[in-house]
């Protein structure tokens, strides 16, 4: 009899443990939901189908990461256009927020021609979610695929909310003037012991810029040479080696590309400097990370 209960708390002990195992492993893939942007995890998803009143046919398609359950986040976003019935050399796509009191458009790469698999490939920066309230649309996003004169497709896009809030605009008073940036911190891989590459997407706010010139917004490289990364952990007063500073990528839509360190598990800050091409520093922000 002592043999046999001995051998259940054992046996319940075991259990116990792997229940335990389990969830951590659970908590922990859950809590590092959506924080992996790795971009080979993504896909093509079609957003929107719509009718000109030419009679074209439009399909637009997002690349979205598999965390994004086929959602459009605000942010950085890459687009490409299909179109049916239509043999121009080129679309024109503005995105516009159309709020209460007035509307808005966000920074905006235009497609360089139509693209040999006859794709237009264009990139846009949405500075802000779609406006729900009570479960209604009030202040939507509509892309506006510009075909020809007299000649637009128009579809109604729902941006959702930046699960992690790293999508913000800032404003900095300097020396020199006060300087407005729009700009997201992305990993592009779950956050872990060790480096994780991350990109920044960096533009500059504008707010003389007309909402039918999306592409007037300009990236950032002229203002920001580079944004310096420093990652603290607040606990345990200490830093990490293996941060790089993100420095812009030639050619890119507002791309900057650094990495970022970690020596252990917990709560890290980790502190962003915009740092111009004179060598000042532009501004400060940090970004809260736990894994």
């Amino acid at each position: 009899m002592r043999v046999t209960i001995a051998a259940r708390w054992l046996l319940l002990g075991a259990l116990s443990a792997a229940y335990l195992l389990s969830g951590c492993k659970k908590k922990e893939k859950d809590h590092s939901h959506g924080n992996s942007q790795n971009p080979s995890d993504s896909a093509w998803v079609e957003i929107a189908h719509e009718h000109s009143p030419r009679g074209a046919h439009v399909h637009v398609y997002a690349r979205l990461h598999q965390s994004q359950n086929k959602q459009v986040y605000e942010g950085y976003n890459r687009f490409r256009i299909k179109v049916e019935g239509y043999n121009g050399p080129n679309v024109k796509l503005v995105p516009i927020m159309y709020m209460r009191d007035h509307s808005h458009s966000c920074p905006t790469r235009q497609p360089d021609g139509r693209a040999t698999d006859d794709y237009f490939y264009a990139e846009a920066f949405f500075q802000m979610p779609t406006t729900v309230e009570n479960g209604t649309v009030t202040e939507p996003w509509k892309l506006h695929v510009i075909l020809g004169e007299n000649d637009t497709a128009t579809a109604e896009v729902r941006v959702n909310p930046h699960p992690n809030g790293w999508v913000r605009g800032k404003r900095f008073d300097t020396s020199m003037g006060r300087v407005r940036l729009l700009y997201e911190f992305r990993p592009e891989g779950a956050f872990k012991v060790g480096t994780v590459p991350v990109r920044m997407y960096v533009y500059r706010r504008d707010t003389t810029i007309s909402r039918e010139n999306p592409d007037g917004f300009p990236p950032a490289s002229d203002m920001v040479r580079v944004v310096q990364l420093k990652t603290w952990m607040p606990s345990m007063d200490h830093g990490a080696p293996g941060n790089q500073p993100a420095q812009p990528v030639p050619n890119s839509f507002g791309l900057y590309k650094g990495q970022v360190g970690f020596n252990m598990t917990g709560d890290w800050d980790i502190y962003l400097a915009f740092v111009r091409p004179q060598g000042d520093t532009l501004g400060l922000d940090t970004v809260k990370v736990r894994f």
